[in-house]
């Protein structure tokens, strides 16, 4: 199950797969609704081959930011 995120600039992150069509995921921030995407680049959120990896990744990196779920 995928879950978004709230930074502390109330940016919301999440995982996607940018332009590669599902083959690398990568987490992501957008500031805006209306807004383009940015890779987060962190050594705690490398490019992954499955969702699901990535998708443990932010987990891990949102908690340990204490950032807020979103809805």
């Amino acid at each position: 199950m995928t879950q978004n995120y709230y930074d502390e600039n109330g940016a919301i992150v999440f995982v996607s797969p940018g332009i590669s069509n599902g083959s690398t995921w990568m987490t992501v921030r957008q500031k805006k609704p209306t807004s383009g995407t940015n890779r987060i680049k962190s050594p705690k959120l490398p490019l992954r081959s499955t969702s699901d990896e990535a998708q443990q990744d932010l987990d891990a990196y949102a908690h340990s930011k204490n950032w807020d779920k979103a809805d």
